[in-house]
């Protein structure tokens, strides 16, 4: 045993020796650097998963699930995680490209697709999922260089900054930023609350100032799809009404709506829904962009008030009793339960001054109940006239021509002087005497010839 001492010193010396030489030639094995681990170069998706069937530890009650059973997996990778229980997660080594994401547990089995995950994206998304449907409620993606892309609902505007927030993230939108919904440019103004939108731009902290903002649907969380049936409801005041009820079409906010058989009132009927009304509309949203009407509430009917007008008769048509005409620029009617004041219904003429009362009606027209009279155009008043004839035309004694754009009318029982109504003809220069008609025109009594 003594002689192999040496031997097994030489070994063990020899030994360390090659063992340090592997390591490097000097110092000690066990104090040699570790190798760095390799770096990641995939992208990293953050965020939280929320749900009514889901709810932190601190909150679980009869109903609801753990959050910290939900696993959350990179589809087709071996990417995965488990929520903590606030229902917070985090995925490293992301693919870049377009992800989907599953989540899975107990009530729960649904995915979601994120487009334009970069190679080193920090992907921040906020979740709710609901038995086997997921919505992304919100989604930031911000690139080492500070671009970044944003995606969710607008919960506030402000104008004066041109800015808005989407959850946490305020967006700024400066005049060279572009705007729009599909190929349709959009201003700033044409922004509302609840519109889901879609921000590229630079990222600094919690703001985004956008380059683009994409309006992918309406407000309130109504879709601008050509296939979107949902709910839309309208306030206001009717116009352009049509139709005879039940199938009536009329216009509020600019948009088209139909009623029909299946239409339901609240606080009026079909036949209230007049220009002019206040409605609430509530209906299902058309291809077109109209609505038909599910239910209808009458807010303000149209006033069917007593309206008074004053003014000169124009327009008259009709034979008394039923006469229509126009003051101040309101149609007027009159029938069988006008009465008259300082004159009769046939003194209603072109030219009258009136004073009209009635009812006003719902297409602005004025039903008349009294009409006094102030001032007739006289039928009696004579006219002199002097000028060259133009427009002649008829036979003698039956003529009619023009003097200083007048017409003329002569008759048998007109007289003339220095020539006979042969004489009447174009380019001839004449004195006319004669009664002036209401329709402006003139009966020549008296016709002479100066030239």
């Amino acid at each position: 045993m003594r002689s192999l001492r040496p031997q097994l010193s030489a070994l063990m010396f020899c030994l360390g020796a090659a063992l340090m030489s592997a390591c490097g030639g000097t110092g000690s094995a066990l104090l040699s650097p570790v190798a760095p681990s390799p770096v990641s170069s995939g992208a990293t998706i953050s965020g939280s998963v929320n749900s009514t069937s889901i709810a932190p530890l601190a909150t679980n009650s009869f109903g609801t699930m753990d959050a910290r059973t939900v696993t959350i997996t990179v589809v087709g990778t071996g990417v995965s995680t488990t929520a903590d229980n606030q229902g917070q997660f985090t995925l490293t080594n992301v693919p870049p490209g377009t992800v989907q994401l599953s989540f899975s547990g107990p009530g729960v089995s649904a995915t979601i697709t994120i487009s334009g995950v970069g190679p080193n994206d920090r992907v921040q998304i906020t979740v709710t999922v609901n038995g086997s449907s997921a919505r992304v409620d919100s989604e930031h993606h911000s690139a080492p260089d500070n671009r970044g892309e944003f995606s969710g609902r607008i919960a506030s505007i402000d104008a004066t900054a041109r800015s808005f927030r989407v959850a946490d993230t305020t967006v700024k939108v400066p005049t060279t930023a572009t705007i729009r919904h599909g190929s349709t440019t959009l201003q700033f103004a044409d922004l509302k609350v609840g519109n889901q939108v879609e921000v590229r731009g630079t990222k600094d902290g919690t703001t985004i100032t956008a380059t683009e903002v994409k309006v992918e649907n309406g407000g309130d969380g109504e879709h601008d799809n050509e296939n979107d049936h949902s709910t839309s409801e309208l306030e206001g005041t009717v116009s352009l009404q049509t139709g005879t009820c039940p199938a009536v079409t009329f216009t509020v906010q600019n948009t088209k709506v139909s009623a029909a058989t299946t239409t339901s009132y609240e606080h009026g009927a079909c036949a209230a829904v007049k220009n002019g009304a206040r409605v609430q509309v509530k209906g299902t949203k058309q291809t077109d962009g109209s609505v038909l009407a599910t239910r209808i509430s009458v807010e303000d009917a149209p006033s069917t008030s007593t309206s008074e007008l004053e003014g000169t008769v124009s327009l008259q048509t009709g034979t008394c009793p039923a006469i229509t005409f126009t003051v101040q620029n309101t149609k007027v009617s009159a029938g069988s339960a006008t009465s008259f004041e300082h004159g009769v219904c046939a003194a209603v003429l072109n030219g009258a001054r009136v004073q009209v009362k009635g009812t006003k009606q719902t297409d602005g027209s004025v039903a008349a109940t009294r009409i006094s009279i102030e001032d007739s155009p006289s039928t009696s008043t004579t006219s002199e006239l002097e000028g060259t004839v133009s427009l002649q035309t008829g036979t003698c004694p039956a003529i009619t021509f023009t003097v200083q754009n007048t017409k003329v009318s002569a008759a048998t029982t007109t007289s003339y002087e220095h020539g006979a109504c042969a004489a009447v003809k174009n380019g001839a220069r004449v004195q006319v005497k004669g009664t002036k008609q209401t329709d402006g025109s003139v009966a020549a009594t008296r016709v002479s010839f100066e030239d």
